[in-house]
């Protein structure tokens, strides 16, 4: 979320009757299929092996065909491979996808590359797990031929407005199965999945005045983690202890703390800015940095800290950047943010190993006139899901940091913002 927007929490209420509240059982919306946004340009090929379809065959079922059809999405989708029904091929599959008792498919799939390397894959499935089984062969072979981290097998949470009410929604990586996950109607923002789970902290006002919800996906059940006086903001969990990094306004002033979440008490308090603000808190794979944004030198930008010592170090110098907000790091340690520069915000990737004066950072949004933020990187390390805003819409797009074209998640009427994508595979029909 770019900065200005978080300034707006400084006027909050200052207190929180904490409240348990249900949320809905995933509650599914009807989406088309997603559609590429028009951007000028090709896909860069470079690296990307052939599969060729040719030799695969269904039954023509239902499932069978359902099956086909995401494997061939989410190898594309990987940016590794190019889905071909020509016979030659750097991969080639071979086998036979056909319907199972229940609506369901059964499936033998065996892929040759370089030519002797082999694997096969082969299970049956019910009808709701045709999709999920697709994911994983895909991820499968993401990792066994092109030796790359996956990512099909991943969801993505965001917040959507729809009919004027606010709620979580989430969806595969591919864009499919969206669904809402609360019914508070209530403004609510961040949500962050939790590290290599199914549970997530967001941000709502379900109560009259904000506070960190926990949700846990696998059994349906929200807790309030952080309900202090004033801002409860931008949660997100360690990898390496499990205690998150929250925004609150104890003091007055807008600061990071640390906060253990099963006693819900603060464990330490992470900046002492009197005159500035902080927000976005990220964390480094290891759990031993954390990326923020703070306009302590007049204008947010992007920073980092070691936990241990809390020295701060500004992240982004490049000149024609005049804001940087909302930083993620990846699971290989990049980082990617949200600058301003000629008027628009862009999404930005850079390595904050190097130094910052003299590496600048790589756009990875087209300069379209339309404002890309709150990026969020998949599992592979390679592939970003952002808010795209135009003509005052907001929708979610997916980028390639190694320039494959944008592509929008999906299209559904409403307004989606605010993306995380999960660090894990989640397997849930």
């Amino acid at each position: 979320m770019n900065f200005d927007r978080l300034l707006f929490f400084r006027a909050a209420l200052p207190a929180l009757v904490a409240a348990a509240a249900l949320f809905s059982a995933a509650t599914p919306v009807t989406a088309s299929a997603a559609t590429p946004i028009v951007v000028s340009g090709v896909a860069d090929s470079a690296g990307k092996q052939t599969v060729s379809f040719a030799a695969l065959r269904t039954d023509k079922s239902a499932a069978a065909e359902t099956f086909a059809s995401v494997l061939r999405n989410d190898l594309s989708l990987s940016g590794w491979f190019i889905p071909t029904d020509r016979p030659e091929a750097s991969v080639k599959l071979a086998g036979s996808v056909r319907a199972a008792a229940g609506g369901g498919a059964a499936w033998s799939v065996e892929a040759l590359w370089r030519g002797s390397a082999r694997k096969t894959w082969a299970r049956a499935a019910t009808a709701a797990e045709v999709r999920a089984a697709a994911h994983a062969v895909a991820d499968s072979m993401v990792e066994e031929i092109a030796g790359k981290r996956p990512m099909a097998q991943s969801h993505i949470l965001f917040v959507g407005k729809r009919a004027g009410a606010t709620d979580i929604y989430e969806c595969d990586a591919d864009g499919a199965n969206l669904r809402r996950i609360t019914t508070d109607g209530k403004l609510c923002l961040s949500p962050n999945w939790n590290p290599r789970s199914d549970s997530f902290l967001y941000t709502s006002w379900i109560s009259g005045a904000p506070a960190v919800y926990q949700v846990d996906l696998a059994n349906r059940k929200r807790a309030v983690v952080s309900s202090f006086p004033g801002m409860n903001h931008g949660a997100v969990k360690s990898p390496r202890d499990g205690r998150a990094a929250v925004v609150l306004s104890l003091t007055g002033s807008v600061e990071l703390y640390l906060l253990d979440v099963g006693s819900r008490r603060i464990a330490d308090r992470l900046t002492r800015s009197r005159n500035a603000s902080e927000a976005s808190p990220a964390w480094s794979p290891d759990g031993r940095t954390l990326a923020y944004t703070s306009d302590s030198g007049g204008v947010p930008r992007v920073y980092a800290m070691d936990v241990a010592t809390r020295v701060p170090r500004r992240l982004v110098w490049a000149p024609d950047i005049r804001e940087s907000v909302s930083p993620e790091f990846s699971c290989t340690g990049k980082l990617t943010f949200c600058g301003r520069s000629a008027g628009r915000y862009r999404i930005y990737v850079t390595d904050p190993a190097r130094d910052p004066r003299t590496t600048p950072p790589e756009a990875i949004s087209p300069a379209d006139g339309a404002d890309y933020e709150d990026p969020s990187w998949a599992p592979d390390g390679r592939h970003v899901v952002c808010t795209r805003t135009s003509g005052y819409h907001r929708s979610l797009v997916v980028l390639d940091s190694l320039g494959d074209p944008p592509r929008e998640l999906f299209r559904v009427a409403g307004e989606w913002y605010l993306p995380s994508w999960s660090d894990n595979a989640i397997r849930r029909n």
